[in-house]
């Protein structure tokens, strides 16, 4: 269980959870003939989209809070931001265009019979998501890499931030407001709880980051306290939040319970960062630490093989994997595999395939990315603005 102690401005632990995250949002987007579709847990998995927010405001408030006083300072910030964002948003949008593209100069069609660039993928909103302004209500629907919406949002939560901070600084109360108003705001303007997205996306991505820059003000003013506490009284703290995520997950669903779902993770970040319990120990082991550092890439690369796995599989064996699964409430839906033992496996390899995939993206295109950036920030930084720092971790 030997693990590495956290740094000044670095959380093992929440590495691990972020890769655990991301993990259970491409079981989330999977749907296959297996009892891990009935599981509650994932069903309504897409609230961990919710955790990536407040864990994100929470890791840039903590290493980037202090050095947003000024407008080279915020430049600065915004460039490093964009070089970690969009290298890899922009490699992803160009994959599915190109398969699109190949369907398109072959004559075939896509899942479930779809034809090249319609549906979810039509030309009319590419220009969005190459701008990263597809979650700002511009759009009817989600398009292209579905998971993108969030980083769209997170982008623009980072440019509020940075605004904010500069021009007035960012006051308690502010933070308090939002954490108030927006689930107020969603209450009132949607029937799906938090599930909204390309609409009301950003709304719900200032929710949790503003709660997790709280928890960032929290920590660094009463964290030594919170690590004082033994490793049997921690543990049983950890295990506490642990089952509330859980349990809170699978009960929340769609309802309007889900819109507390913010400040359900909130406290798991809080309690997280300390890292002093068995279960912190155990996300700083090296497995899951590897999953953290891939998350970023397993959340945008995993739903090109969620929406074209079944397709290619087709097309190897001539079979027809996709068939109607009943659902415990009445109906169907489409499903990967032909019965419950070809679903599970269905679950395993789209998660190996992302996760083996996500190795080579972080490798090629997310570390290239981020070095340019960092690179770029230096050149435009003046006296007194530093970089970030090279260990800090990064949403």
């Amino acid at each position: 269980m030997a693990a590495p102690k956290n740094t000044a401005n670095h959380f093992e632990a929440l590495d691990g959870w972020r890769g655990l995250c991301a993990c259970l949002v491409v079981l989330f987007h999977f749907h296959g003939n297996s009892p891990i579709y009935h599981s509650p847990l994932v069903r309504n998995s897409y609230l961990f989209v919710d955790f990536f927010f407040v864990l994100s405001g929470f890791v840039i408030a903590w290493n980037y809070g202090s050095r947003l006083g000024t407008w080279p300072g915020v430049r600065q910030f915004l460039v490093l931001r964009v070089g970690r964002l969009y290298p890899l948003h922009i490699f992803m949008l160009l994959l599915f265009l190109a398969w699109e593209s190949a369907k398109l100069a072959f004559g075939q069609t896509g899942p479930n019979g779809t034809l090249a660039f319609t549906g979810d993928n039509q030309t009319g909103t590419v220009l969005s998501n190459i701008f990263l302004v597809q979650s700002l209500h511009l759009n009817d629907t989600l398009s292209w890499n579905a998971p993108s919406w969030s980083i769209s949002t997170e982008l623009w939560a980072y440019v509020v931030f940075a605004l904010v901070s500069v021009m007035v600084g960012l006051r308690g109360w502010m933070l308090g407001l939002v954490a108030l108003a927006a689930p107020l705001f969603l209450l009132a303007v949607t029937r799906t709880g938090m599930d909204v997205t390309y609409d009301w996306g950003l709304v719900r991505c200032l929710f949790g980051f503003a709660l997790g820059v709280a928890c960032a003000r929290l920590h660094r003013a009463h964290g030594d306290r919170a690590r004082m506490a033994g490793p049997v009284i921690a543990t049983a703290v950890e295990t506490a939040a642990l089952a509330a995520v859980v349990w809170f997950v699978s009960f929340a669903g769609k309802s309007n319970w889900s819109l507390l779902a913010p400040f359900v993770f909130a406290g798991a970040v809080l309690v997280f960062a300390g890292e002093r319990g068995v279960f912190s120990r155990m996300l700083q082991l090296r497995f899951f630490r590897w999953l953290g550092v891939l998350s970023y890439s397993i959340y945008l690369t995993h739903y090109f093989f969620v929406v074209n796995l079944e397709h290619v599989l087709r097309r190897v064996f001539h079979v027809e994997f996709m068939q109607p699964m009943a659902l415990p409430g009445g109906g169907s839906i489409p499903a990967f595999g032909r019965n419950e033992l070809e679903g599970t496996l269905g679950y395993v390899l789209v998660l190996v395939l992302t996760v083996g995939f996500s190795a080579l993206t972080y490798r090629w295109i997310e570390t290239p990315g981020r070095n340019w950036s960092r690179a770029w920030a230096k050149r435009l930084a003046r006296p007194g603005v530093q970089a970030a720092p090279a260990g800090a971790t990064t949403p």
